[in-house]
């Protein structure tokens, strides 16, 4: 005579009921790891786009073109704007006439430098002591130097590292100034002289 075995545990496990014949809940075990992992994908995604998106001060702007700029504003100016002759390697990233301190009419350019150093040149007529503090930032009289042949009087704004070099000739005064120290601000300096000499316009004289 046969008998019939129960079903073994084995049995009820493999099938999804409990020994009751209730079918067991479905395990959420993998489900939940499954979402995991697609997170952390996802974040990984995010983070590298995140990493090779520019940074709004990584975005290279395209330089200015300085003479033009000064073509276009030498009617508005009683001296002949100067465009610089170089630096080497520097980026031009202004270059306008703006009512400045006291309101004197200035010509202003500004240059990033081959080091990332950020610089200006001023030049404007009939300037006065409140301009001059201002172009400077405060800075307090630090000696002289020569830059062909001529005396320039320094400025220095420790606070800031702002340096800055100033020369008035024929009522035209030229302002220099920024950072890294008075080597690059000579450089500009001659640059500025040079591109004068070059248009024909020694220190701003009108052609």
């Amino acid at each position: 005579m046969s008998t019939t075995g129960s079903p073994d545990a084995g049995t009820f496990a493999d099938s999804g009921e409990d020994p009751r014949g209730v079918p067991r809940p479905p395990r959420s075990g993998g489900n939940v790891q499954s979402m995991v992992i697609s997170m952390a994908v996802i974040l990984a995604l995010v983070a590298v786009v995140v990493l090779l998106l520019p940074r709004p001060n990584q975005i290279e702007q395209p330089a200015v073109d300085v003479a033009n700029a000064a073509e276009g504003s030498a009617a508005a100016l009683p001296f002949a704007p100067a465009v610089p002759n170089g630096p080497a390697g520097w980026t031009a990233t202004s270059a306008n006439v703006n009512r400045s301190t006291d309101g004197v009419v200035t010509w202003h350019v500004g240059y990033r430098s081959d080091e990332g150093q950020y610089l200006a040149l001023e030049v404007a007529e009939d300037t006065t002591k409140t301009w001059l503090k201002a172009q400077t930032q405060g800075g307090t009289a630090d000696g002289t130097r020569t830059v062909q042949g001529q005396p320039w009087d320094g400025y220095l704004q420790p606070d800031r590292k702002r340096y800055s070099l100033v020369r008035t000739q024929d009522g035209v005064t030229v302002l220099v100034t920024g950072e890294g120290g008075y080597a690059p601000i000579t450089e500009l300096v001659t640059a500025t002289l040079d591109g004068w000499t070059k248009a024909g316009t020694p220190w701003g004289a009108k052609a």
